[in-house]
């Protein structure tokens, strides 16, 4: 074999493995995507379950504080106007509904 014919055969075996190298590179990207992106998803879920967990947490809070004011205004230790108390319960209402609303938007794509 002439030393043009193995500049040839070189050539194109370097070819073969030049090509070879960039497939195997693209796969090994490919894959690092997916992981990447599974990771992302595993991260997006840990976070729901904390702010949910915070959300709830929050709300007992304020419900709780609020069947105290409710308790103390029925016992007189505190004194309130009838609207002022109609205006917390029905604030308390609309945040406990609008935080429910949201989270389980926010949970439970559809």
């Amino acid at each position: 074999m002439s030393i043009q014919d193995t500049i040839v055969v070189d050539a194109n075996n370097s070819s073969r493995e030049v090509g070879d190298r960039a497939i195997d590179e693209m796969k090994a990207e490919s894959i690092r995507s997916q992981r990447l992106q599974n990771d992302i998803v595993e991260q997006d879920k840990n976070e729901r379950k904390d702010y949910a967990n915070v959300l709830f947490t929050v709300t007992i809070i304020w419900l709780f504080l609020v069947l105290g004011i409710f308790i103390s205004v029925g016992r007189g230790i505190l004194v309130y106007s009838d609207s002022v108390i109609i205006t917390l319960l029905t604030t308390t209402t609309a945040n406990v509904v609008g935080l429910v609303i949201i989270v389980a938007n926010y949970l439970f794509k559809k």
